[in-house]
């Protein structure tokens, strides 16, 4: 007999299986990721259909399958259908960057309650400060595996930076993770960032999702944070984020 077991979890991801059945993606509390079978969920007035829906917190019943567990039973603990198009976009990104980090069978402390207070940051925000929360979300995500950016002082010599508004570049690399002075850089891998990018990176590794609305962060600071985080994250964790293409594409923030 299968053995099952209870998970608070957040849904991150629905996969189609077959015509009724669903694959869905989450995170537990513990920060490890589940993927199980949701057998019926696509089945119109299906009971696990409206409790399993992206972005919302349940609290599960599973029972250990072969392959893949199998949800018997979902209880919605948290309730996050009322995103609009700028805040799922932002959302996306935060849940696709979660299945990046979290692995299956590993606890990965804080990161279900990172997670969740990106998401409910995430549904009270204007779109401009949502855009911002997804930014610190994806920087604060990679800081917690490991390859946090370091870009407060040189990795050579260990001056500050200067990512003030009067700088005009700092360079940055990839291979080292981190950020050098003009008299410490190697040209052939730094790659010069605009100040006010780091400057803004750093701000948003340091301040919680709450005190970012009061910042006004610009749209274009956001799409270059945006850009920075891209290319990190496919450096270091060898996966492009696909949710970024939709996020960056012209006109969804105008």
């Amino acid at each position: 007999m299968a053995r099952s077991y209870k998970a608070r979890a957040t849904v991150l991801r629905k996969m189609r299986l077959g015509e009724k059945d669903l694959i869905v993606s989450l995170i537990a509390e513990d920060g490890s990721l589940l993927r199980a079978v949701a057998k019926g969920a696509r089945k119109p007035g299906g009971s696990l259909a409206a409790r399993l829906e992206l972005f919302s917190t349940v609290d599960a019943l599973l029972a250990e399958g072969r392959n893949l567990d199998v949800v018997a039973e979902a209880r919605l603990a948290a309730s996050r259908r009322d995103f609009d198009l700028e805040q799922a976009a932002c959302a996306a990104a935060v849940a696709e960057m979660a299945c990046l980090v979290a692995q299956e069978g590993l606890a990965h402390p804080r990161l279900f309650d990172m997670t969740n207070a990106a998401l409910d940051r995430i549904a009270d925000a204007q779109p401009a400060d949502a855009l911002a929360i997804a930014c610190a979300y994806l920087l604060k995500a990679l800081a917690s595996e490991g390859v946090r950016p370091e870009l407060s002082r040189c990795m050579a010599c260990g001056e500050p930076i200067d990512a003030t508004e009067g700088a005009s570049r700092v360079f940055v690399s990839f291979e080292s993770g981190g950020g050098y002075c003009e008299r410490c850089q190697r040209p052939s891998d730094c790659m010069p960032v605009d100040a006010a990018t780091v400057g803004w990176v750093n701000a948003l590794l340091r301040l919680r999702f709450h005190d970012i609305p009061p910042l006004a962060v610009p749209l274009r600071a956001s799409s270059a944070i945006l850009q920075f985080a891209r290319q990190w994250t496919r450096f270091h964790l060898g996966r492009d984020l696909k949710s970024l293409n939709f996020l960056l594409s012209g006109g969804l923030f105008e």
